[in-house]
């Protein structure tokens, strides 16, 4: 069977489904449409239509229009067919925000259940439990109609020695796209599905890399990830990205400045390599679409690295006051944890240093509260950080904001929590 006929068989079956959600029997449905527009119709051409059986396309594409104006139905999305995705672990894993990405532009997300045993597995994994409950989490959000859970099939036809887990999600994409009558994406990290697919009309392995690349319109993907993985005392001979591709999201969700930042080679190569970027157009303030939505500053007070922080803050003159901010769930409660700012994340993990650089540089907002009323001081003051806390108090921290949940002040805060907080770590490295 050719493409063209594989899509004529899917769109048969996306006009008999429609039919029969509104009940009617094919007679019925020649009745109607005779009715309605004189066109001569009866049950056997109008089953032909439905198993495209008719020699030429065009005539199905024909009575599928007809069925769309005779039941009132959006005539693109028949024809088009439902978009349907298919997301294994390895996809995201890489990228812990894909879900609510994909669930902004596929009509049907539908995850495997095999893949959320593999995520709550990873959540007892110190490496990777972090992006596994940010997957559970977007998973489980009962305010997104367009994820569902599916459980695979048996008998998936596994030969001896080939990946279960692979066999048993394209399982599930064959289920989704019996279900839906449509093609089906298996959004993927892993190129072991080319094997698996061969042949398969109805569901494309789509590779993660080319999904990014896709959806920022990116020439050439290969190109960034070869920039990316590129270090260098002088990068004078090699040529920089194109400027509407230097600001990409890699596969991971980072941009080049942040993957940069979070590199662990030299890093006088790596100050060079993002003076680099920065010269040829690349935005030091942008955020990743990974995880927290950090810009490149932020990242460095999280991976504790004082060097690149200065030099971000002080060469490359960042900004301080970036907030953390989801485009994709600005207005759900799993967004109450954003809005924050390097200061904040350097007061809620104890950086001093970092602290004490950001206050002294007056761009810094030292009253900016993130999406639960918290401020730096009250950040330093729940996790027990007292130094932090007179750093800031000294600098013309205001004391009286309260939070919007306890609405209590960061004093009070400390009183509460941050004291036991403080007992809690003593007692550990005590252990150590």
């Amino acid at each position: 069977m050719s493409e063209r006929d594989n899509e004529m068989v899917l769109l048969g079956k996306r006009m008999e489904h429609l039919r029969n959600s509104r009940g009617l029997s094919l007679s019925k449905m020649a009745e109607k449409i005779q009715k309605d527009s004189g066109t001569t119709c009866d049950s056997s051409t109008l089953h032909r239509a439905e198993n495209a059986r008719h020699k030429r396309p065009e005539t199905v594409i024909k009575w599928a229009k007809e069925y769309c104006r005779v039941l009132d139905y959006p005539e693109e999305q028949l024809l088009r067919g439902a978009r349907v995705v298919v997301p294994d672990t390895s996809a995201l894993m890489k990228n812990p925000q894909l879900i609510d990405e994909l669930a902004e532009e596929y009509n049907h997300v539908v995850i495997p259940d095999i893949v959320v045993d593999e995520l709550n597995r990873n959540k007892n994994r110190s490496k990777v439990a972090k992006r596994a409950w940010e997957n559970t989490k977007s998973i489980g959000s009962s305010d997104n109609k367009h994820i569902e859970i599916m459980k695979y099939g048996s008998g998936d036809g596994r030969k001896k020695g080939e990946n279960v887990n692979d066999k048993k999600i394209i399982s599930v994409a064959r289920k989704a796209a019996d279900k839906y009558s449509c093609k089906v994406d298996i959004l993927t990290d892993d190129a072991d599905y080319s094997a698996f697919l061969k042949g398969d009309m109805g569901i494309t392995a789509l590779w993660l890399k080319q999904y990014i690349a896709t959806k920022q319109k990116i020439v050439n993907m290969a190109e960034l990830i070869r920039i990316n993985r590129y270090y260098a005392d002088s990068y004078d001979k090699i040529s920089p990205p194109a400027k509407d591709e230097i600001n990409a999201y890699l596969e991971d969700g980072n941009t080049l400045i942040i993957s940069t930042v979070r590199s662990r080679k030299k890093l006088e190569q790596r100050k060079e390599k993002i003076r680099w970027l920065i010269a040829n157009g690349a935005d030091v303030n942008m955020r990743d679409c990974k995880q927290r939505y950090f810009p490149a500053l932020t990242h460095a007070v999280q991976m504790n690295d004082y060097d690149i922080f200065i030099f971000l803050l002080r060469e490359c003159h960042a900004n301080p006051n970036i907030q953390s901010k989801n485009p994709y769930r600005a207005e759900k409660l799993g967004a109450k944890n954003e809005g924050n700012t390097p200061l904040m994340v350097a007061a809620y993990h104890g950086r001093t240093r970092f602290v004490e650089a950001l206050l002294r540089d007056e761009r810094t907002s030292i009253n900016q509260q993130d999406r639960n009323g918290f401020t730096a001081l009250i950040k330093a003051g729940m996790k027990g950080h007292r130094e932090c806390m007179e750093l800031l108090k000294k600098a013309g921290a205001d004391q009286k904001i309260i939070d919007l949940d306890l609405e209590i002040t960061a004093d009070e805060y400390y009183e509460r929590f941050g004291r036991a907080e403080k007992k809690k770590k003593k007692a550990s490295g005590a252990k150590k």
